[in-house]
């Protein structure tokens, strides 16, 4: 199945994009190709947008901020009511967009379309924080004549910048809360994976509930990228992606003209750790699938594995038969359960760590490390074992199906010392029934997000995001509409 079988059914042009309400060119020629992961093949073409075209969209939700209807005359429930539309609209055009998701990614349709139930799970549950923006009334500390209150505003035009790995459910993470606090969005997706996002465009437009200017796309790479977080008129930025470029961005935010507002999820290297009480049999499947999922193309995929020595000989098969049970074939059949990395330089980089693991860091192969099905960008699934835990694949983010199982451990303390000085601190998991080690491990560890006895699951209620070079703000929950919200307090002298 490709693409092309369904493109009857595209109710867009892919050569043009979304700004102030309209579908428009480009103000430049170039383009780039869309490319199929399974085949290698491509499968659209779709603009670049220049920092011409970036200023337009920037202008275009500058005016629908500060002059259009969407925050100075739109209410919370008219607002509320306009993402539940958009929400109904995504669930009626959900096949479509799983199947061009699926093909673009190179996910399984399965995963797929749990992606689609969280998306629109995620604009159901922002869409009920539109209408409860609330501030305080703070009686007079000082002075019986003063009257004081604050109110909770939006920040203004946010510009976002997302990654490749989860093009349509990421967009939610960010468009749903920042709607719902009455912002105006310039979007720019990962440009290997822009065609989910042209589709959520036309379903807003055809909504007839957003203002024109609301919701802006702009397509590209770094030229579209860097001019977004330079531009003066975007109050704050949000960005999904590695850690040099967040980097970057939140340099760009602070020094231009204006200092701007900004929230990046960025990187990590997620331990797990096994102790003597696990269900060995369960965990092995967990942990395969925390790393695996999305080809292992996820910022709090599990990496890192410690497992006790007193069961260390005993789970190492059990997790190697979980490995290789896993299902690798066409992305849309229903029996696929991982599927390719993304493009030639993704699968390149896994293949260079998968290279030094064997030959630099001097790490075991319990499974895998080559390329697999004879086509696209697959990697079977690579189990490295007894790997020191400074060695370069422990440490450092490949972003594929590279598990690296640590040397055995015998004092939970120790693991607990040795990942508080990681560099990350995204995501952790452990697998036990103790109690008192649970506790301390999810004390103890500086992570935003600790599972026990599971590796992945993430909620709309649930706030998501890191410490250190994993980046700050969150993600989903009440923490992530607020941080699109600013407080201004209000002073009345009664005398």
């Amino acid at each position: 199945m490709t693409l092309a079988s369904i493109a009857n059914k595209l109710p867009f042009d892919v050569s043009q994009t979304f700004i102030g309400g309209k579908w428009v060119a480009p103000s430049s020629s170039a383009t780039s190709k869309v490319v199929n992961p399974d085949t290698g093949e491509d499968i659209a073409t779709v603009p670049e947008c220049t920092a011409t075209d970036v200023d337009r969209a920037v202008q275009a939700a500058h005016t629908a901020f500060y002059d259009g209807p969407w925050i100075n005359e739109f209410s919370g429930a008219q607002r509320r009511d306009a993402m539940l539309a958009l929400a109904a609209a995504i669930e009626e055009h959900r096949k479509n967009i799983e199947l061009i998701e699926s093909i673009n990614t190179g996910k399984p349709i399965v995963d797929v379309r749990g992606e689609l139930d969280d998306t629109i799970d995620l604009f159901r549950h922002f869409a009920g924080y539109a209408d409860k923006v609330e501030g305080r009334h703070i009686s007079s500390q000082a002075n019986a004549n003063l009257q004081a209150y604050t109110t909770k505003e939006p920040v203004g035009v946010v510009g976002f910048i997302n990654a490749f790995n989860y093009p349509i459910c990421l967009l939610a993470w960010k468009v749903a809360p920042a709607l719902a606090a009455g912002c105006t969005v310039v979007f720019k997706p990962g440009p290997q994976t822009p065609l989910t996002t042209q589709y959520f465009a036309y379903l807003l437009e055809q909504t007839k509930l957003f203002p024109p200017g609301v919701f802006n796309v702009v397509l590209g790479g770094v030229e579209a990228g860097q001019a977004l977080v330079e531009h003066d008129l975007v109050d704050k930025v949000g960005f999904t992606g590695s850690v040099a470029t967040g980097k970057n961005v939140i340099r760009s935010t602070a020094s231009t003209r204006m200092v701007r507002m900004s929230s990046v999820e960025l990187g990590g290297k997620s331990p797990g750790v096994v102790m003597p009480d696990a269900d060995l049999d369960k965990t092995a499947r967990l942990v395969v699938m925390g790393c695996m999922s999305n080809a292992g193309m996820n910022c709090n995929a599990l990496t890192r594995l410690w497992v006790h020595r007193s069961i260390y000989d005993e789970f190492l098969p059990k997790l190697k038969a979980a490995a290789e049970a896993l299902k690798l074939d066409t992305p849309q059949l229903e029996h696929t359960e991982m599927g390719p990395l993304i493009d030639r330089r993704q699968y390149e980089r896994v293949l260079e760590y998968i290279r030094i693991g064997k030959e630099e860091d001097g790490a075991s192969v319990l499974t895998g490390g080559e390329p697999a099905l004879g086509r696209g960008f697959w990697i079977q699934p690579t189990l490295f074992y007894n790997v020191d835990p400074k060695a370069r694949i422990a440490t450092e983010e490949i972003f594929g199906p590279v598990l690296s199982v640590l040397q055995p451990f015998d004092n939970l303390d120790d693991v607990i010392e040795t990942e508080r000085k990681s560099e990350f601190g995204l995501a952790a998991s452990i697998f036990s029934h103790n109690h008192r080690d649970i506790t301390k491990f999810t004390r103890r560890l500086r992570c935003g997000t600790i599972w026990v006895n599971t590796h992945n699951p993430l909620y709309s209620f649930l706030p998501f995001g890191g410490f250190r070079n994993s980046g700050f703000g969150r993600e989903m929950g009440y923490e992530s509409f607020d941080g699109y919200l600013v407080s201004k307090a209000i002073i009345d002298d009664l005398s």
